[in-house]
């Protein structure tokens, strides 16, 4: 290399040392330019994401805007495919425009039934079958059940059986119909006698008693009544046409039935000139009044004045049962109502509880949905109802059997519960039975 060679080369490395700044440089810039971005457009989805929410919902006395919530969430869903809670909520929009309450389940639309179950299939994560974001009402294994349960409500109503059959199919396939659950409204049916009605509120039951009933052929003897349901003007007429609904209204008179003002006032069932039980029937809605459905079911006992068994789900809550519960027969998953007060067989609730399912160690996959988790825990306080009997009875005995009972066949890592409080209310009964505490 001759002399001087060396400083030749220099401008030749400034020069490339400084392309390669200015490369450094750019490549900084875009990175952070689309950093920026990223952070733009989350921050811009989460502001949609939540105004759509609040249109679902309705806020500040706003009812609740379907149209405006599905057009942001469908944006949202375009640019991030995987944005699982903008597909829950979506889910949502679609189902409430389909039929925003039990009044519309007869004028439903398949397609709008097909987009609101892929909206909530795609709300579950792959290959977790889980939900992570924030929950409405409903887990979307439940919706997706909802939505096609409310469709096969359309084709019943329409005379259409076999396509409610496939919409239950459907259902199941999709994910909305879980085995270990279907195995519980199995037993609840069990615990109903031939030919009896029984009575319940709530999707739950409703959807799996139906697909049990029509698509599996199981105790189609039971005429099931939904309490809600009673609530709206197409229902009772359709039990009522169906014969599953005793009433002493004309079809016309049915459909007029509406809420009134009620005071507690001692009722009565009655059966010729014998009065077979007599209680007092508190307000059922908002304090102050009687409710259509309250109606109708009152008007159904006092016709069939204990001719037919009458059975409710034991969860129902107490002013949709008419606050009968002095003349519940407690039987594990059901209330039998009898012309008896306090009248419980321990005997045969002991055998009755000792048929009910143990759950699965694995695969626990009703775990992934909670509302799955709130039902079965009726096993939990079937038991624990039955020790409270117990130790009402002075039997702590028999009471501290089924509470040991109860904790070896549904151990918390297999059924947990579904809230704090019922957690707390299991803890305080147990030590009521220890004798810790005072029996209220």
């Amino acid at each position: 290399m001759q002399a001087g060679s060396r400083n030749d080369f220099l401008p030749v490395i400034f020069c490339r040392f400084e392309g390669m700044r200015t490369v450094i440089a750019i490549t900084l810039l875009s990175t952070l330019l689309q950093f920026h971005r990223v952070n733009a457009q989350e921050a811009n989805t989460a502001k949609e994401l939540e105004k759509a929410k609040a249109a679902v919902k309705g806020s500040d006395g706003e009812a609740p805007d379907y149209n405006t919530a599905g057009l942001l969430l469908e944006k949202i869903v375009a640019r991030e495919p995987g944005n699982a809670e903008a597909w829950y909520w979506l889910g949502y929009a679609i189902d409430k425009t389909n039929a925003p309450d039990g009044e519309h389940m007869p004028h439903v639309k398949l397609a709008l039934t097909v987009k609101a179950s892929e909206a909530f299939e795609k709300s579950l994560l792959p290959g977790k079958d889980v939900y992570t974001g924030e929950i409405y009402i409903q887990d979307p294994h439940t919706k997706i059940l909802a939505v096609w349960g409310t469709q096969a409500m359309y084709y019943l109503y329409n005379g259409q059986k076999d396509s409610a059959v496939w919409c239950y199919q459907q259902a199941a396939h999709k994910g909305g119909l879980n085995r270990t659950v279907m195995n519980y409204f199995r037993q609840v049916l069990d615990e109903c006698p031939h030919n009896s009605w029984l009575f319940f509120n709530g999707d739950m039951y409703l959807y799996y008693l139906n697909s049990l009933q029509l698509a599996e052929k199981y105790r189609p003897d039971v005429d099931c009544i939904d309490l809600n349901l009673l609530n709206t003007k197409w229902y009772p007429g359709w039990m009522a046409s169906k014969g599953l609904l005793q009433t002493s209204h004309s079809p016309v008179d049915l459909a007029a039935v509406e809420r009134i003002k009620w005071t507690t006032t001692q009722t009565a069932i009655v059966r010729g000139h014998d009065t077979l039980i007599s209680w007092a029937l508190q307000p059922t809605d908002d304090k102050k009044y009687l409710s259509r459905s309250a109606r109708l079911l009152l008007d159904l006992l006092q016709q069939n004045a204990f001719r037919k068994e009458v059975y409710f789900a034991a969860d129902v809550p107490q002013g949709m049962s008419l606050y009968l519960d002095s003349f519940f027969q407690f039987r594990g998953l059901t209330n039998r109502l009898v012309s008896k007060t306090k009248q419980t067989d321990m005997p045969f609730v002991m055998e009755q509880l000792r048929k009910l399912d143990d759950l699965p160690e694995t695969p626990r996959t009703y775990l992934n949905n909670h509302d799955n988790v709130q039902v079965l825990n009726n096993y939990r306080f079937a038991f624990a109802s039955a020790a409270l009997i117990a130790l009402r009875n002075g039997d702590k005995a028999t009471a501290k059997q089924l509470l040991g009972a109860v904790e070896r066949k549904y151990p918390e890592h297999v059924l947990p519960f579904f809230a704090t409080a019922t957690r707390d209310w299991f803890q305080q009964l147990k030590k009521k039975v220890a004798g810790e505490t005072s029996l209220e």
